[in-house]
């Protein structure tokens, strides 16, 4: 029985990274998709979120970055790739985070910095 739990204990280390490597490539995906975009949506006013101190952890900018995502909804911007994004972003995040930021950057920019920070 010890050995059956030491596998079941690597394999699903192995499955974890493995879905995260794969959520990983999926929000590279959908950012390329998003910037080459030139429509209205792009264009919208967010927090910049990525202003946070150096100590944050991935887990803390993904938050704010779903967060930030999640309040783009009630533009009516709501595409199917935002709603993926944020449903990856939140799936590899801190469940609450706190969103202090007053600098502001366009939807494009946010998305395009984003893609940097996944590669």
């Amino acid at each position: 029985i010890p050995t059956l739990v030491c596998l079941l204990a690597l394999t699903s280390t192995f499955v974890h990274g493995h879905n995260f490597n794969l959520t990983i490539k999926e929000i590279i995906k959908m950012l390329n998709i998003l910037t080459a975009r030139n429509d209205s949506c792009m264009e919208l006013t967010v927090k910049d979120v990525f202003t946070a101190p150096k100590n944050t952890s991935d887990k803390e900018i993904f938050c704010r970055a779903a967060t930030v995502l999640r309040q783009i909804y009630t533009h009516n911007c709501s595409n199917r790739y935002l709603r993926g994004l944020h449903r990856n972003l939140s799936s590899m995040a801190n469940k609450t985070c706190s969103m202090n930021e007053v600098k502001k950057s366009t939807l494009k920019d946010f998305l395009e910095r984003l893609k940097v920070i996944m590669q």
